[in-house]
């Protein structure tokens, strides 16, 4: 070998690296290049298909958070300060009611204590007032004025007196309203009905038996509190007619076809937003409950992808980290504080069937004194 040979094949061996990296394989950053851009894609396209329904959803749930836009009421400012000789504006503060409620339950409860001639009562719960939670009012005051002309619906502010009165005309009267709905309705006179076959009855006949082969006990069947309703068209004396029977009850409703009412577009539209569930039919409502569960379905993947695209950007992930920050705090936040806002109203919503229950055995306790008396206990 030549000197010249020697030398080349050192630079040649010198040139060439000795652990030089392989490149990742092209195909798999392909693929996740394919991947990433049919996300964008779908993440673009359906935002564009559902467009509509989120303007929907947004427009319909605004209106429910602000009953009182467009309505069509003429709207009067009432400043508490300047009317009634300022007196509004001096209301019972919710802490003194609170003191005056207290002590009246606790006089309601001392003379039930002295009343109860068992013998074994115990004593009295004494009930005291504490500032775990601050007196609130749970709404706004709301008043119907009837003049002989006009309606007024009053909203007045608890702690301020301040409010508004929405005021519209009087159309027609409640004799002029009932006789139009007997004149739409060509079946007024028909309460309810019974038939011989009824498929409500049938499945609560037989839901005992259905159940005891399920392994589960129970015997007392009742039908919901919704029961099903089966609508049909019809003619009365040759008019077309809706007929809609409540399988449950047996109630009969019905309404002319040329007499359906006009729904305003803003009722119409809060009805949309609260509209749900399938229906046993492959009707229009079907296909709306299904369009609901493709807006829930889109928007998650919305949010998914939303954050999936934003970490790909390096520069937008620090600030984009905080605002994710900031959301978690608020969403927690508000969660805790609306679960206990919820729970609250549960629970009191709850102990309402007990005082309506004690209320009927009242009256009927009433009743039956007058019955025994022959006089009513407030002549007595």
């Amino acid at each position: 070998m030549t000197t010249i040979e020697a030398d080349t094949e050192i630079k040649v061996q010198a040139a060439a690296p000795v652990d030089t990296p392989r490149p990742a394989p092209r195909s798999k950053k392909k693929a996740w290049n394919t991947c990433m851009k049919l996300v964008r894609r779908v993440h673009l396209y359906s935002g564009i298909f559902m467009f509509p329904f989120v303007l929907l959803y947004g427009v319909t749930g605004w209106l429910f958070n602000h009953p009182t836009y467009f309505t069509g009421d003429e709207t009067t400012t009432l400043v508490a300060s300047e009317v009634a000789d300022g007196k509004l504006a001096q209301l019972t503060a919710p802490n003194l009611m609170a003191t005056e409620i207290v002590a009246a339950i606790n006089k309601n409860l001392s003379s039930a204590n002295d009343a109860d001639d068992a013998g074994d009562a115990t004593d009295a719960p004494l009930v005291v007032l504490t500032d775990m939670r601050e007196p609130q009012y749970s709404g706004f005051m709301s008043f119907s004025v009837r003049g002989e002309t006009e309606t007024h619906s009053v909203t007045l502010d608890p702690s301020t007196g301040d409010g508004e009165v929405r005021t519209r005309p009087q159309s027609t009267t409640e004799r002029e309203q009932a006789a139009k709905r007997k004149q739409n309705n060509p079946l007024h006179t028909v309460r309810k009905v019974q038939i011989e076959h009824n498929a409500v009855a049938e499945a609560k006949a037989l839901l005992p038996a259905a159940l005891k082969q399920l392994g589960l006990d129970g015997d007392k069947v009742e039908s919901g509190r919704r029961s099903p309703s089966l609508s049909f068209s019809a003619e009365v004396d040759g008019v077309p007619t809706i007929i809609n029977c409540n399988l449950g009850s047996g109630d009969i409703l019905a309404v002319r076809e040329d007499a359906l009412p006009e729904t305003e577009t803003k009722n119409f539209l809060q009805r949309l937003h609260l509209s749900r569930r399938y229906s046993p039919h492959f009707n229009i409502q079907w296909f709306w409950a299904l369009l609901v569960d493709g807006m829930v379905l889109s928007m998650v993947f919305w949010g998914l992808s939303g954050m999936i695209m934003w970490w790909q950007i390096k520069r937008t992930r620090l600030l984009g980290g905080g605002f994710f920050i900031a959301s978690i705090v608020c969403t927690t936040f508000l969660t805790i504080g609306m679960h206990d806002h919820s729970a609250v109203s549960s629970g009191l919503r709850n102990s309402r069937p007990r005082q309506q229950r004690s209320r009927q055995q009242q009256s009927a306790e009433k009743k039956n004194t007058k019955s025994k008396s022959g006089k009513s206990p407030k002549a007595e």
